[in-house]
Order: structure tokens, then sequence, then C-alpha cells
């Protein structure tokens, strides 16, 4: 087997393969909620963030396989299915509901998580638009699971959002009545 060959089996099978692997981390990131609980797994912490980090980055780089494998082939030879991939990646790319943020620092991440929705939503709708097949069960399928994805993902930036510290902070805070406004502030340093 050549590099030739090897580079050849790599086109055909990539996106699968990539499809594949997405499924993978998300139910490694579905069980983790186990891993979590039982004293004796949470060493395997390092598994569940090399997932967490993983998910989002295979989602997408499987996307815009996608997108190059449309743009590549624009006659409809590719396989009826991978309409289905892109919402279905789409919900990845949403993560477990569970674990929106690994830790506290990924919530002020929330504009980035916006901007790459506006962004991934975009893609997989122009693969989406290029897609011409007119088997309507499947475009029936493909649509529903397109507002699905769309609602799943666009619920990570907002829950990012609302847990960031500026939000928190925002949401917490209690205005104090006038008469006690006025007075002098002192900090623990002065005592």
């Amino acid at each position: 087997m050549g590099l030739s060959s090897a580079m050849q089996w790599w086109e055909e099978w990539q996106l699968r393969i990539l499809v594949l692997a997405s499924c993978f981390i998300q139910y490694v990131l579905f069980f983790s909620i186990w891993m979590r609980r039982a004293p004796i797994l949470r060493r395997l912490r390092v598994l569940v963030w090399v997932a967490y980090i993983a998910g989002d980055a295979v989602a997408i780089y499987a996307l815009a396989t996608l997108f190059n494998r449309r743009n590549q082939t624009s006659d409809g030879e590719s396989s009826a299915l991978e309409v289905l991939w892109a919402p279905i990646l789409l919900i990845h790319l949403g993560g477990q509901t569970f674990i929106s943020a690994y830790s506290l620092e990924d919530n002020e991440l929330w504009k980035r998580h916006t901007i790459t929705l506006v962004s991934q939503v975009t893609v997989a709708l122009y693969v989406f638009c290029k897609w011409g097949s007119g088997e309507r069960m499947l475009l029936a399928a493909a649509i529903l699971l397109f507002v699905v994805g769309i609602l799943k993902f666009a619920r990570k930036p907002w829950a990012l959002r609302t847990a960031s510290f500026n939000s928190l902070q925002a949401s917490s805070s209690v205005s104090l009545p006038e008469a006690q406004s006025s007075a002098p502030i002192y900090s623990l340093e002065e005592y």
C-alpha cells in the first residue's frame, strides 16, 4: 500500500471516520457523569477534559470536510445520508446537557461560542442547500434535525453567558436603601 493509495483511502473514508469519532466522543462525555460521581473513576478526569476539548474540534473539522466535499462534488454523487450529518454535527457541537463548560473560566468564552454558532450553522445550511436530492422523507428528517441542532447548539453560548462572572455579578447585585447608601464604606484593611 503506497502513499497515494493511503491518501485515496483517507479521502474516501475521512468524513465517515470523523462522524464516528464525533459520536464516540459524545458517548464518552455522556457516560462521564458516572465518572464524576464514583470516587474510583475520578482519576479519569483527564479523559473527560480531552473529550470535552476534542468534541468541538472533531465536529468542526467534520463540518469543514463536509463543506469541502460539497464544493468539490456539485453533481450530487455523494451519499444521500450526508445531508443528515450536518445537523447531527450541530447537535454534537451543542455538547451534553449536563456539561456546557468544563471549568468556570470557560463561561467567559461565550462570545467565541456565539461566533462559532453563527459560522457553523452557516456552513451546515450551505451544505444542506447544496444537497440536490428529491427524497421527501430524508428532507423532512433533515429539517427536523436542523431545528433540533440549531436549538441545542444555541443553548451552549446562552448557558455560558448566563453563568459568566459578569452576568452572575449583575444578577446578584442588591440595591441598598438611600440611608445606607450614603454611609461610608470601610474596608477590612482599616481595622
